[in-house]
């Protein structure tokens, strides 16, 4: 298997491992600390891409809910296309 093929199957398996159990992708990417083989690089990579996007999802579902109540700018409804004025909903 050429090295393109193993880091792609390496980075996939990672990141599925982290997805659905990151305890034991954590026990795992410690466990091959240090190996540089193309899967095991992969591996990592895609384990850490998941717990990256995960993040990442939690700041935006942080930032939904702490923008809540926040007035916003909104094109109103009533002007015409001329008129480019926007309103704040409350």
């Amino acid at each position: 298997m050429d090295a393109d093929k193993e880091l792609l199957e390496g980075f996939n398996a990672g990141y599925i491992i982290e997805k659905h159990r990151p305890a034991l992708s954590k026990q795992l990417v410690a466990a091959v600390e240090g190996v540089e083989l193309p899967f095991v690089e992969g591996f990592v990579a895609g384990a850490q891409e998941y717990a990256k996007e995960r993040t990442q999802t939690k700041t935006i579902a942080k930032l939904r809910e702490a923008s809540k109540g926040i007035p916003r700018l909104t094109k109103s409804k009533d002007r015409d296309d001329k008129d480019k004025g926007l309103e704040i909903d409350i």
